[in-house]
């Protein structure tokens, strides 16, 4: 019977690692919070600095940070698991019927608050608008992402900015500018659970370097809520009591006895 008790409970602690998202992952993961796609730039190799940019209070890996950090695009990934009804007129860049069930974020309502910022680049150095482009994703099988904005009465789409549903539409350009020192938020999408991977492109004109542009992938993953997770862990602990007790009885009248 000990030994019994020690399977489930290694089994039960097997189960929780697998569940959680951040298994075998290296990346931290910021969950809530305001953050923002950042960009500098080195004008020694000549190229965008694409990073994470948290704000103080930013909640990474369950913890707030004191002050505020930048991460590689490569060492954090940002995860929610808000949801919303999908706006009307939605569906053309998303794929599923507005008013489907969706997941969202980028706002203080659905975290995490993550926008775009250009906040490190100076006018001064710069002829123009930096332009910021989706040229590549992965996501989830039958999974589609969209970034976009409504209007206040949530009528209609006012601005389609990127979709990995319709990734080359005539209707918009799957790119948007930001005037250096700018700083931006816009709604994010995702129709399922699981990770998407968004490699972004900056483009800019240097006053002195001439056109400068860099790419990173950026990774957002989707995530049930957490009551869901506990119920998960509580229902699959409870069938492995379940299957224990009964291979337990079954045993000779012997075995029951030691």
């Amino acid at each position: 019977m000990k030994n019994t008790f020690i399977s489930i409970f290694l089994s039960l602690g097997l189960c929780a690692l697998l569940s959680t998202p951040q298994a075998g992952r290296a990346q931290l993961i910021y969950s809530s919070g305001h953050g923002d796609i950042g960009v500098g730039y080195d004008a020694v190799s000549q190229e965008f600095e694409p990073h994470w940019h948290l704000g103080a209070g930013a909640v990474v890996d369950g913890s707030p940070l004191a002050l505020e950090e930048e991460y590689a695009a490569a060492d954090l990934n940002a995860q929610t698991s808000a949801t919303r009804s999908s706006s009307t007129g939605l569906s053309s860049i998303i794929g599923v019927p507005d008013g489907t069930t969706i997941y969202a974020a980028g706002s203080s309502t659905y975290q995490p608050n993550l926008g775009f910022a250009v906040e490190e680049l100076s006018p001064l150095d710069w002829t123009g608008d930096i332009t910021l482009s989706l040229t590549g994703f992965s996501v989830p099988s039958g999974g589609h992402f969209a970034l976009y904005t409504t209007n206040l009465a949530g009528t209609s789409v006012v601005d389609r900015i990127f979709s990995t549903f319709s990734p080359t539409s005539t209707d918009f350009s799957n790119s948007f500018t930001m005037t250096p020192g700018d700083h931006v938020h816009f709604q994010w999408g995702f129709t399922t659970l699981g990770t998407y991977n968004l490699e972004l492109t900056w483009t800019g004109t240097h006053v002195l370097d001439g056109t400068i542009s860099t790419t990173d992938t950026f990774t957002v993953q989707v995530v049930p809520e957490p009551s869901t997770w506990g119920l998960l862990l509580l229902s699959l602990g409870a069938a492995a009591l379940w299957s224990a007790r009964r291979r337990n009885s079954n045993l000779p009248s012997s075995e029951n006895a030691r």
